[in-house]
C-alpha cells in the first residue's frame, strides 16, 4: 500500500518573505477582497498541466471496465480501449480483480483527471479523515494516491449492462410483420461531393419515420436495426446498429433524430424499431449447477472466423424454455468425440444471455477457452440467475 501524501510545506518555507506573509494570509481569509484583487492572477493549474503519458488504476472491489472508463476517458462506451491496453493483465473484461493495475494512454483522459496525476502515474483524491484537524497549511483532507484507496466500497457492478442489452441482435417471429419505420438520410447535407453510404456518424441528424401505431414525442428513444436472413424454422435476426433521440416532431412529413449511441455502420434505409423494455438491472449472480435446459448456436454476428471474447451470439433456448437475462451457457465442441471413440465433448466457451425472446437468447461470450466457437455447437444451461 502507497503511505499518504504529507500535506504541502511551502507555505511553511516561505513564511519569512514578505510574499509568503501575503500568501498565508490569503489563505486563512483576512485581506479584504479589494486587496485580494490586486494580486497578480495565475492562471489555473489544471489548465496549464500538461497530460502525462500513461495514467494509472488500481482496481477495487466493485470496479468495471464501464466505470473505470466513465472515470477517466468520460465515455463508458469507451471501456474497449481500457481493455485492449491492458490484455497482458485482463484476459476476460467481465472478470477484473482488486489490486490489479490497469494503465490509460495520458492523452486521452479527461482535463480534470490529467491535472490531479501524481509522479507514480497515479490519480490523486482527497479522503477526509478525522484525524487531522485543518490548518493553514492543510484543509484537513490529505492527500493520498488512488493505488491505495483499495478498501472505499462501491457499488456492486451490474450482471447486465445497458449498452449490453441495447446493441445484442435478437430473434422475432417472420411470420409477422414487424411493423418498423424508416431511416430516410441525413438532415445535413454532406460537404465536399461526400455521400452518406459510408454510414452516419455520431450525434448527426436525420429523418425518420415512426414504427406503425407509434406516435413520435420529442425526448422518445428509438433503435435503429437491419435484419438478417431468416434462421431456418425460428426467426428474423435483426440487429440493432445505434439508438436515436427525437429532437423534433412535424404535424406533416418525417420526423428529425439525432444518433446519441453507434453499434454499427448506420445507412439509409434501415429500420426504426421501438426500444426494448425487457432490461432490469440487477446486481444478482447466475448460480452454477446442473440443468436441463440446452439449446445450439445459433449465429455469431460478424460470421468471425475465430469469435473471441465480447462477441455476440444467438442460441436456440429462449423464454418458451425457461432462460432469463444474466443465464450462463457453456458451449461445447464435439469435434474430437466424432474422431476418437469415447472422448466427451470438450468445453469451450462461456456464454452470459443479455436479451431474451420467445424464440432465442442473445448472449456474449465472456471466457473461452478453445479457439473455435460455430455455429451448430451445442450450449447448455450451466448457471442460472436466482
Amino acid at each position: 500500500m502507497r503511505p499518504p501524501h504529507a500535506p504541502s510545506t511551502w507555505l511553511s518555507r516561505a513564511v519569512t518573505t514578505a510574499g509568503a506573509a501575503v500568501a498565508l494570509s490569503l489563505v486563512a481569509g483576512i485581506i479584504p477582497t479589494s486587496a485580494a484583487a490586486q494580486q497578480p492572477e495565475r492562471p489555473a493549474a489544471d489548465s496549464a498541466r500538461p497530460h502525462p503519458a500513461v495514467v494509472k488504476h488500481t482496481v477495487k472491489k466493485g470496479d468495471t471496465l464501464w466505470d473505470i472508463a466513465k472515470f477517466y476517458l468520460k465515455d463508458p462506451f469507451r471501456w474497449p480501449e481500457v481493455f485492449h491496453a491492458n490484455t497482458d493483465i485482463v484476459k476476460n473484461p467481465h472478470w477484473i480483480y482488486p489490486g490489479q493495475i490497469l494503465t490509460i494512454d495520458g492523452a486521452a483522459v479527461k482535463d480534470e483527471v490529467a491535472a490531479r496525476v501524481d509522479s507514480t502515474g497515479f490519480v490523486v483524491s482527497r479522503i477526509q479523515t478525522r484525524a487531522q484537524e485543518p490548518t493553514v497549511f492543510s484543509d484537513g483532507a490529505p492527500m493520498r494516491s488512488a493505488s491505495s484507496l483499495g478498501s472505499i466500497e462501491k457499488a456492486p457492478a451490474l450482471t447486465i449492462r445497458p449498452g449490453e442489452y441495447e446493441a445484442a441482435p435478437y430473434v422475432v417471429p417472420s411470420d409477422r410483420p414487424l411493423g418498423a419505420g424508416k431511416l430516410l438520410g441525413g438532415v445535413d447535407t454532406p460537404a465536399l461531393g461526400l455521400t452518406s453510404s459510408a454510414g452516419f456518424r455520431i450525434y448527426d441528424r436525420l429523418y425518420v419515420t415512426p414504427p406503425a401505431g407509434m406516435t413520435f414525442q420529442v425526448g422518445d428513444r428509438v433503435v435503429v436495426a437491419r435484419t438478417h436472413d431468416d434462421l431456418a424454422d425460428v426467426g428474423t435476426i435483426v440487429e440493432p446498429t445505434g439508438i436515436l433521440r427525437i429532437d423534433s416532431v412535424a404535424a406533416h412529413g418525417p420526423a428529425i433524430a439525432e444518433l446519441i449511441a453507434q453499434f454499427g455502420t448506420v445507412v439509409p434505409e434501415q429500420l426504426i424499431v421501438p426500444a426494448g423494455h425487457s432490461f432490469q438491472a440487477t446486481t444478482q449472480r447466475p448460480v452454477g449447477g446442473k440443468y436441463a435446459t440446452a439449446g445450439k448456436v445459433l449465429w455469431i454476428k460478424g460470421t468471425p472466423e475465430l469469435p473471441s471474447i465480447q462477441t455476440y451470439v444467438l442460441l436456440a433456448a429462449g423464454e418458451r424454455a425457461g432462460v432469463r437475462p444474466g443465464d450462463e451457457f457453456t458451449l461445447y465442441d464435439d469435434a474430437a468425440s466424432k474422431r476418437i471413440q469415447g472422448v466427451a465433448p470438450v468445453a469451450t466457451a462461456t456464454v452470459k444471455v443479455v436479451r431474451v425472446t420467445p424464440l432465442a437468447s442473445s448472449g456474449i461470450i465472456v471466457d473461452q477457452t478453445q479457439p473455435q466457437v460455430h455455429a451448430g455447437m451445442a450450449a447448455r444451461l450451466t448457471a442460472r440467475m436466482p
